[in-house]
């Protein structure tokens, strides 16, 4: 019995009549931001993020960072590693083997698209309770892909991007 649910969703960034248009380089900004305060983009779930560390790889360039965040319901705090590749993709890993990954792509016409794709781990679950669990995360993880794009356009709106 797999341990794990795998579910990726995906929405575009700039649909339709919507304003202001998300360019690659302020979706960008958005992840970058929700690594560092996860509370802003799904406060719902998470309580508070703080960073540990903030460094870069010298192999890679890479930003990495290490935080603790609390998700709510919850007084236990997660420790993260975040990865970020820029301007593509945000990996998020939990010691536990959770992981997310934020994910800005192009569509043939140019379009921009943001997907999440999670690796949830729940080891020692019954069938049963995978499948409960997985209607409830597959639920959640559209509303994480496009909550965050919502974000973000808010604060273009604001000014704070």
């Amino acid at each position: 019995m797999p341990s794990a649910n795998n579910i990726a969703f995906t929405a575009p960034i700039n649909p339709p009549g919507v304003t202001p248009v998300i360019k690659r380089e302020q979706m960008w900004a958005g992840l970058l931001l929700k690594a560092r305060s996860a509370e802003t983009f799904i406060p719902d779930a998470i309580e508070s993020t703080a960073v540990i560390s903030e460094t870069t790889d010298p192999s890679t360039e890479n930003t990495v960072i290490v935080r603790e965040v609390v998700f709510r319901g919850s007084p236990q705090k997660v420790k993260e590693t975040v990865t970020a590749y820029a301007d593509a993709r945000v990996d998020f890993e939990q010691p536990s083997g959770t992981y997310i990954g934020n994910i800005i792509s192009d569509g043939a016409d140019g379009e921009l698209y943001l997907t999440y794709v999670f690796e949830l781990k729940h080891p020692g679950v019954s069938e049963e309770e995978m499948r409960a669990l997985y209607a409830k995360e597959r639920a959640m993880s559209g509303k994480a892909v496009q909550g965050t794009i919502d974000v973000v356009r808010e604060l273009l709106k604001e000014g704070k991007l």
